[in-house]
Formats: C-alpha cells, structure tokens, sequence
C-alpha cells in the first residue's frame, strides 16, 4: 500500500481520537462537516431513527469485567436510536472463558472483541455459527458503513478476510490516533541533573543511573506488564528489532528471532543488575506505575498520551516544577531517527463489534451499528452532545466550559469519556481536537511520531481458517517460551547465551512454518 495515498484516504474520514481506557491523546484536525461530508445519511428511503418497537439487545466488551457504569453518552445513544442496550458484565474474558460462553450457546446479541485472533480466524468463527457473515445484511440495514467503505477503499481492503467476508463492524482509528503512546520522563529532573532527554540506549543508561544515585529513584525506569510488548516497544527499536511479527524489505520476520532481540535482552540484564529497572517488572500493575510516577519512586515509563496529563496534575499540586514531558522513541545512533516506536494499524481488529448468529433482532443490531457511521453518529462519538460538551459557531464544535474548564477539575479526556465515544468502539475516528491542560500534553504526539515504524507495518491479514488453527498451535507454546526466556534473562535466573538454545526450541516448535503462513496471508492482502 503507498502510504501518501492511504494517509490521504483515511484524512478524508478520520481524524485524532481522544484515547480513553487506557490510550489518549488530542491533535488540531478536521470538524463536523468533515464527518457528514464522508458518512452516510441517518436516514434511508425506508427507515428512519429512532427506529420503532422498543427494541433492547444485549451488548459485551469481552476484555471489560463488572457491570459497566450507565453513561449520559448511553442515554443519548438509546434516545437517537431508539433501541436500548443492556451492558453486560462479569469478568474479564479468558480464552477459557470465551470459549465456554460460546459452547453455552448464551450469548449476547453483539460482541466487542478483536475477531482476527479468534481461534481459526473470523472466518472459522462465521463457518461455526457463532457470528454473522454481514456482507448482505450491510446491503440491507447499514447505509452508512456502506457508503464509508465506498468511499475509502483501503478501510474496506482492512476490514474484510480475502475471500471478501465481512464479519464486523470496524474501529477505525484516525491517521493522527494510530500513535497514543510513548516514553515518558519528569524532564525537571533532567534539567536539575543538567542532562538532555535522552535519545539513544547510551543516554538512557546515563539519564537512569543519575535517577538512581542523585534522585534516590528506587526504580529509574517502570513498566506496566499487561503485555509483553510494552517493554521491547519501548527500548528494543535502539536495536533495530521489535516483538512479533513485522516487516522487513516486505518480507515478514519474527522479531524474537532477530540477531538484535538478543542484543536487548543482554542490555536489560545489565540495567536490572544495576537497579535501574523496577525490580518487580514482571508482575506490576497499572496502579502501582502510576503511583511510583507520582511518589519519585520512577523517573520514566512507557505510557499514553494522557498520562503525561495525568502525572502532571497530580505531582503539580505538590510540587509546581514537576514536568513529565514525551521522550522519543530510542535510536540506534544519535541523530538516526528510531526504527520502531508505537504504531497501529488504521484497523488493527481491536473493539470490532460483531453480530451474534442467535440475535432474533438482526435489523436492529445492525441499525445501531450503524448509526456510528452517520454524519450525526460521528459527530456524537466525537464531539459529545451538543449544548452540552459542545456548540456550534460557525459550524464548527467549540468545546463548552464542561470540557475545558471542568468544575470537577476533571481532565477534557475524563469528561469526554462520559459524553462520547472517542475510541475503542466500533466507528470511525474524526479528529476531536480536544484540548488539553498542559502543553505537554499536547506535544507528545509529535514527539513519539517520529520514527520508521510505518515500513515495518504489518496490516491486518487473515490467514486461511485451517492456518489460522495451525498458527494457533504453533504461537500459543512459542509466546509462553518467549515470556519465560525474557523474564529469566532479564532477572538473571539464566545467561544471556541461553536465549541461542530458545531460539531453537521455537525453530522445534514451527517459528519457520508460522512466518511461511504470516508471509503468504500478507502476499494476499496485497492481492485483495
């Protein structure tokens, strides 16, 4: 795909989202007649919302546990609609779990998941009867997705298997919301301490031993361990090498193989030996991050854009000089410009919604769906509700007092999180330009932006049902042995040289046949 092309289609529809539960962020982008010049009309020949009879569905986010708070964004969204929806909670899903919801045959009428991981792939999930095939059914009840798809071809390409099946209704990010997340470091330190934010693995190694020994930092540098793919996304681009699958020259690698993992690994021991990475890394959690942020246990992290927010406000209170400001992503040399950093897809699969195959109300599954797609719809999951978190001046949405000057003093993110839908749900990105408190805040896109990750991008592919349950066999041992090798050379349980003997095991367990199977579904993609 030529990227100046598919960043042009995606501008047409699509702008920066507020990132909530869990990745944020705020850029200047496009308004409301950018969303109603791209999106469908509300309204069709026959029908109209809110659609009649009283119509209630079942809803499930598998990734979320208990019952979720009912928010004024809900209310708004059964009252345009006219079809409620009932959350339902529990906790979070285990494939386990998953499984067995699905073998009871109880299942809600739309469900929130990332279905390119289901277990032989959406296809496999279609052919099981557990979900819809929507191709007709978008026809029929989705004018609005129909019509965006239309529109932009490249998100159509994303958002289906290579025989042409629709399976979901698709998030899309925007072109500026694929990069959320990054470094972060209290830059007041590094200007006590005379040092520069750093750039490269040596400066970082330097930056962290003065936290340590003129800070009094128990723990320099922590991180969140909610995947493995936080901490090498964080340092490992300084060696030219990333977790999982990726790009190199169009050919498709496994980043765990590469000559350069080991090289990190080797650079992670030295830092744990030497105190500068939070001893308790391999079970720590988001609480216990963000109060080490706050407290001066830690200098720096891996987070989201708010977050520098977050941190900002909460130790400016206390302590006026603070600042958390984005650090880039490392590079190999100084001056280079990193290799890999965060960067998603447009479509990564996250937080599709799909159509349960027992639904007795496909039609309104579908039109509440759909109503996302619409001017109108996007413009509520943006922007929130009108008289409210925004008016409008001359056509254009500006932020009311709620938002920018919260009574509550609540950050614009925590506001919007209870008016709109700014991510993780299905729709399609616009650009919010929502306002943040700190310049920081702000800028922090920008900062972690920069880097070559692009090339190295693999899109949302789909292997073949059957290669998908071959990947599945071969990647679920693979990605056990990887966390046991980082967590044990990292610690020092095991040397450096033994990750030699874990590449071979993954050699014995089928890496060689998984990279055929990733390269040959990515060939297709290009072919669709």
């Amino acid at each position: 795909m030529k990227k100046r092309k598919f960043k042009s289609l995606l501008l047409l529809t699509m702008g920066l989202a507020l990132i909530t539960a869990g990745c944020g962020s705020s850029n200047n982008g496009s308004n409301e007649s950018a969303a109603n010049s791209t999106a469908g009309n509300t309204e069709t020949k026959d029908f109209a919302y809110p659609m009649p009879g009283n119509v209630e569905l079942t809803f499930m986010n598998e990734q979320l546990g208990g019952t979720p708070e009912r928010l004024p964004i809900d209310d708004e969204y059964e009252k345009r609609t006219g079809i409620k929806i009932k959350h339902l909670g529990g906790t979070p899903m285990t494939d386990q779990k998953f499984s067995l919801m699905l073998a009871s045959g109880e299942l809600p009428d739309i469900f929130l998941n990332t279905w390119l991981q289901y277990p032989g792939g959406p296809d496999r999930a279609v052919e099981q009867g557990y979900i819809l095939k929507l191709n007709d059914l978008i026809d029929q009840y989705a004018p609005n997705l129909k019509k965006t798809l239309q529109e932009n071809p490249e998100i159509d390409k994303m958002i289906k298997t290579d025989d042409g099946t629709y399976y979901a209704f698709p998030f899309i990010r925007s072109e500026a919301g694929r990069v959320y997340g990054g470094p972060i470091i209290r830059k007041d330190w590094l200007d006590e301490l005379k040092l520069d934010v750093p750039e490269t693995i040596d400066e970082w190694h330097t930056v962290l031993t003065a936290f340590k020994e003129k800070k009094n930092a128990s723990a320099p540098v922590t991180f969140r361990t909610m995947f493995l793919g936080e901490r090498t996304g964080g340092f490992a681009g300084a060696f030219n090498v990333m977790g999982n699958f990726y790009l190199n020259d169009g050919k498709v690698v496994y980043g765990y193989m590469e000559p350069g993992y080991k090289d990190y690994l080797k650079t992670m021991n030295q830092w744990y030996k030497e105190g500068l990475i939070d001893m308790d890394f391999a079970s720590i959690d988001s609480p216990t991050v963000d109060k080490k942020m706050t407290s001066g246990e830690s200098g720096a992290t891996i987070g989201w854009q708010f977050y520098v927010e977050k941190y900002n406000a909460a130790v400016q209170e206390t302590d006026p000089k603070a600042n958390f400001v984005a650090a880039p992503y490392p590079a190999a040399s100084k001056g280079a410009l990193p290799e890999f950093g965060q960067l998603d897809n447009a479509y990564a699969g996250t937080s599709s919604a799909a159509i349960s195959a027992t639904t007795e109300n496909v039609e309104a599954a579908m039109r509440w769906l759909d109503y996302a797609y619409s001017g109108e719809g996007s413009m509520l999951n943006t922007f929130g509700i009108e008289g409210v978190t925004y008016n409008l001046e001359n056509g254009k949405p500006v932020y009311t007092d709620l938002v920018v000057n919260n009574p509550e003093q609540l950050g614009s993110d925590q506001v919007m999180m209870k008016y709109s839908h700014g991510t993780n749900f299905p729709m399609i990105q616009q650009d919010n330009d929502l306002p943040a408190k700190y310049k920081q805040t702000a800028e922090a896109l920008d900062v972690w932006k920069k880097t070559n990750h692009e090339q190295h991008l693999l899109p949302p592919i789909t292997p073949t049902a059957e290669e998908a349950d071959e990947m599945s066999s071969i990647m679920n041992d693979i990605n056990a042995l990887i966390r046991e090798a980082e967590l044990k050379i990292i610690m020092g349980s095991e040397p450096v040289d033994s990750y030699d003997g874990y590449i071979q095991k993954m050699k014995d367990m089928g890496i060689e046949r998984a990279i055929e199977i990733q390269q040959a579904a990515y060939e297709r993609y290009l072919k669709r």
